[in-house]
């Protein structure tokens, strides 16, 4: 297999931010984020990416195998305790974006493998999925990003298609790509080349992330975001489980503690309150949503699903519908405390 090493690409820019973040980083997160609060390089980490059982599996990295890992004690959690999101069990990892002249950005979280632990050779993927999620000071709970903000994951590869050099033997080229995450889910691609493993069967890389408006404009709100990955490798296509990464966007440290205590150390949804909605609206619309059901657990949501395909959900204070008559493409039914409000709870 053709290393990735070797392919012409167009991320000198890329790289060149990368310098950048390593020699202004900390210039950067004091002065221009919250002088009084951590600096970005507190929230630099990796994800370790290996293989398990035929399958890829990422996780908390090893710090006292050279890689860095956030501390618990960073984000206001107790010293054992990693973030974990309380009601799906789904990591999170988090980072910082730094303010740059041109840009509001950050390369972290990084991928790491270590020796041994993957195929040479192979080809790790990341596939894109769920939507921006988005927490601020003003209403202090977990909701759906500000319409108009976006957050961009550059650097990605992808081979370029329908490659013929009418020789036996063709490098193949490579295309740099991008995929946008938004309150509405994903644009642009939904899966991307992360980086190829080593001859030793490691891994080391780290993508870009921009937060912006859809116009390209770097000022968005200061708040929490948070997107949503799995990972994949050409050899293993089976994904792995879902991953979450936040990032702090310009807040104070105590105040970005409280949007991971939101998830890690409480349910970011009423669970009760749910079902209530749930069975108010099987009893007043039963041609939707016909028969009870129980509710369960599953992608970051608190769902119930019907005989009839429809399966309705809970997750960052908005109500989610999804097949028969709501068609096959996640859609979004309302605010979840309207809802219940309008149900009369």
């Amino acid at each position: 297999m053709i290393s990735l090493n070797i392919l012409p690409t167009t991320l000198t820019t890329l790289a060149f931010f990368r310098l950048c973040s390593i020699v202004t980083g900390t210039i950067a997160g004091i002065f221009f984020l919250h002088p009084a609060g951590l600096y970005a390089g507190e929230l630099h980490q990796h994800i370790e990416v290996k293989i398990v059982d035929q399958r890829v599996q990422a996780s908390f990295c090893q710090p006292e195998k050279g890689c860095s890992l956030v501390r618990p004690e960073t984000l206001g959690l107790p010293a054992a305790q990693m973030p974990i999101d309380k009601l799906t069990g789904i990591p999170i990892y988090v980072s910082e974006f730094i303010i740059f002249p041109d840009r509001t950005a950050i390369d972290s979280p990084g991928f790491e493998g270590l020796e041994g632990d993957m195929t040479p050779g192979d080809r790790v993927r990341y596939l894109a999925g769920g939507h921006l999620s988005y927490w601020s000071t003003d209403k202090r709970q977990w909701t759906l990003a500000p319409n108009n903000i976006q957050v961009r994951l550059a650097g990605g590869l992808d081979l370029a298609p329908d490659q013929d050099c009418g020789q036996v033997f063709c490098i193949p080229e490579t295309v740099e790509g991008f995929t946008l995450f938004n309150r509405h889910g994903i644009e642009g691609a939904s899966s991307l080349i992360v980086g190829e493993i080593r001859s030793d069967g490691s891994l080391h890389t780290h993508l870009d992330w921009i937060i912006e408006t859809a116009d390209g404009n770097s000022a968005a709100p200061a708040g929490a975001y948070m997107v949503e990955l799995r990972l994949i490798t050409e050899s293993f296509p089976e994904p792995s489980d879902i991953l979450w990464i936040m990032f702090n966007n310009g807040l104070a440290l105590e105040d970005f503690q409280q949007a991971v205590a939101g998830r890690v150390l409480q349910s970011n949804t009423d669970t009760a309150l749910a079902d209530r909605l749930f069975t108010w609206a099987e009893s007043n619309h039963p041609a939707l949503f016909p028969h009870a059901s129980t509710s369960f657990v599953a992608s970051g949501y608190y769902a119930r699903c019907y005989q009839n395909g429809v399966c309705v959900a809970v997750k960052d204070n908005h109500v989610f519908a999804v097949g028969g008559e709501f068609g096959t493409s996640i859609i979004q039914l309302g605010e979840f405390d309207v809802l219940t409000a309008q149900a009369g709870f």
